[in-house]
């Protein structure tokens, strides 16, 4: 009888903390309405070229994908390019969001196998048809972890010394981003093995304003 009853309360529990989770649910999946959103349009940095020399005119175009795969996870495409290359994306990147509670967003960066072929797929969706998750590779150390400021907007960035690099010298990566309804910010530093700035934004990144 003892047993039994100690099975009992195990699955009672078992089943209370299956009902909390389900229950959470929904106000989880709420949380990455308004970021997702945000994220995705037609963004540009041709008002900050325009006031500041050290900065390209540069284009940012993204937009949710595979929608409705789950309730608590979202996918955006991100495309990056200079004006006058529209033809020739310089960063091309899909981001999976999902909710870690508490008002904070995780954003797993991921690479595409010839991301060449998916340029253009913010305008044509169709592109990415023969794409699935599981072809994308995951940049290990590089999520993003984006808070939700009193503000209403998200700030955040990858944990320092965890994202790897090999370009122009540099071993790690340091990537900050703003996100607010009308605008992204991009800030990146690239550091040497002694912590020499090798590369980065100039000042205090790229802002990009929402057409």
């Amino acid at each position: 009888m003892g047993r039994f009853t100690r099975q009992s309360k195990e699955t009672r529990v078992r089943w209370g903390w299956l009902l909390l989770l389900w229950l959470a649910l929904p106000g989880q999946a709420e949380e990455l309405t308004p970021v997702t959103g945000w994220l995705s349009g037609a963004f540009s940095s041709a008002e900050q070229a325009a006031q500041d020399r050290r900065f390209e005119r540069v284009e940012l175009r993204s937009r949710e994908i595979w929608r409705g795969t789950s309730r608590t996870t979202r996918w955006i495409y991100f495309e990056q390019y200079l004006s006058h290359k529209p033809a020739h994306p310089f960063r091309q990147r899909i981001f999976r969001l999902t909710p870690e509670g508490g008002g904070v967003v995780r954003m797993v960066e991921f690479t595409m196998p010839r991301a060449i072929d998916f340029a253009g797929a913010w305008r044509t969706p169709a592109l990415l048809d023969g794409l699935t998750p599981d072809q994308l590779s995951h940049r290990q150390g590089c999520d993003l972890l984006l808070r939700r400021l009193p503000s209403g907007d998200y700030e955040g960035r990858n944990q320092v010394g965890e994202c790897a690099t090999d370009f122009a010298g540099a071993t790690t990566l340091v990537q900050y981003l703003w996100v607010g309804p009308r605008y992204i910010r991009l800030l990146d530093r690239a550091y040497d093995d002694v912590g020499t700035l090798r590369w980065g934004s100039p000042g205090e990144g790229y802002v990009y304003l929402r057409h």
